[in-house]
């Protein structure tokens, strides 16, 4: 029984983590997306600007939107009130 339990845990970590690509991040807008024998993407870009930079420096990809990527929620401020005078 516990080698069935061990085996199920490990079938579903390796499940897991093949569910998520290597370079999708949900921290970041832009990824770039590389075209080689790989073709991988790697989503660590704060601007298009960065992304277009690395892209260009070795003509390996291109850059898209990070599908993954969840702005933050906007804080939302309250003012108050003064009292009359």
């Amino acid at each position: 029984m516990r080698y069935v339990t061990r085996a199920a845990l490990a079938l579903a970590a390796m499940l897991a983590a093949a569910a998520s690509p290597a370079g999708a991040s949900d921290r970041h807008p832009w990824c770039l997306v590389v075209q080689d024998a790989g073709d991988g993407s790697s989503c660590g870009y704060d601007t298009f600007a960065q992304c277009l930079t690395e892209a260009r420096a070795g003509n390996v990809g291109y850059c898209a939107a990070n599908p993954n990527y969840q702005a933050p929620a906007a804080v939302k401020t309250t003012h108050r009130r003064r009292g009359s005078r």
